[in-house]
């Protein structure tokens, strides 16, 4: 299992379960970078906490799908997720995480894609 599988199945989990938050947050490094898709990038991991506890504070549940693989520079994983927000609506989106490594196998830069239509 990967550092990106360990977060996506963390990630279905972290709206509801606090551990589980902690321990998604945890598997990046302390300088590390996460570029979201359409957003701002954040540096560190406090700035990575306060950026995931806005997201899953939007939904109720959320399911991924993906597949991951390696590459030169790291992992790639495509997936999929279909969720429901907490005004009880339900959205479904996909597209691509890129992510690289620090030595210690922490996600030290994370790139998120979402997928276009057309």
């Amino acid at each position: 299992m990967t550092v990106l599988d360990k977060y996506f199945e963390l990630s279905d989990r972290a709206s509801f379960d606090e551990a589980a938050f902690n321990e998604l947050v945890n598997l990046f490094a302390d300088r590390a970078e996460v570029q979201p898709a359409g957003g701002n990038k954040v540096v560190g991991r406090a700035q990575i906490e306060a950026l995931y506890k806005m997201f899953f504070q939007m939904y109720g549940r959320i399911q991924h799908v993906w597949s991951t693989e390696k590459t030169e520079n790291g992992l790639e994983a495509t997936w999929a997720i279909a969720g429901r927000h907490k005004d009880g609506n339900v959205f479904a989106v996909q597209g691509i995480h890129l992510a690289q490594l620090d030595p210690e196998g922490k996600i030290h830069t994370l790139e998120v894609r979402l997928a276009t239509n057309g």
